[in-house]
């Protein structure tokens, strides 16, 4: 395991791999859904962000988030150079939940350069890193979704009437479900997206 003692004890996402190798290392990989959901607690992912939001969180682990017109078939991509990194995301956001849908995914393919330079790889082929990464970012936004619905039950609770209470919680219910369903299908409705949008090109 590298030692920090040349600079890099500064790289807030070269400290969560060390973290998860301390904790996982006798039983390494971790799990898929282990790993999701320790980072999404320390990213401190929220159930539904703006981009200045998801811009403000990326920051504060020094990574650069920045939206810029990419070809179709690109929705992002991540660079790491010494200590700074970047992720660039797709400027069009095809469907509901897709901006932080690829932000994960990019986060998760960053994170496993670091485990592989570490010494800790958790995929062995390229064609694997992109399936776990699309299932990381689905657990990513459940748990961020599992980690929030309490608190927005207890905003409903506090509405002193009964019947905008009722509704309230009803609201609650349904966004939670609506979130929950937007992680889990975000990769399919994105490939249905640009699926037809291949289809209206090859009929023009």
């Amino acid at each position: 395991m590298r030692l920090l003692t040349d600079g890099t004890e500064k790289d807030p996402i070269l400290r969560f791999c060390h973290t998860v190798i301390s904790q996982h290392g006798k039983t390494w990989p971790p799990t898929e859904d282990t790993l999701a959901e320790g980072f999404a607690n320390w990213l401190g992912l929220s159930s539904f962000m703006s981009r200045s939001a998801m811009q403000r969180l990326c920051r504060s682990k020094d990574v650069k988030l920045s939206f810029n017109p990419l070809p179709h078939d690109i929705r992002g991509f991540n660079c790491s150079f010494h200590n700074k990194r970047e992720i660039i995301v797709t400027a069009r956001e095809t469907v509901a939940f897709a901006d932080s849908h690829t932000l994960l995914h990019e986060f998760r393919e960053m994170l496993e350069h670091t485990f592989v330079d570490l010494g800790y790889p958790t995929v062995t082929s390229t064609a694997s890193l992109e399936t776990h990464a699309e299932a990381f970012a689905v657990l990513c936004g459940m748990h961020a979704v599992t980690r929030d619905l309490p608190l927005f039950l207890e905003m409903a609770a506090n509405v002193e009437r009964k019947w905008p209470r009722y509704f309230t919680y009803a609201l609650v219910i349904v966004f939670g479900l609506a979130c929950l369903f937007g992680c889990a299908f975000t990769p399919q409705m994105e490939e249905m997206f640009l699926e037809a949008k291949r289809q209206r090109y090859v009929r023009t």
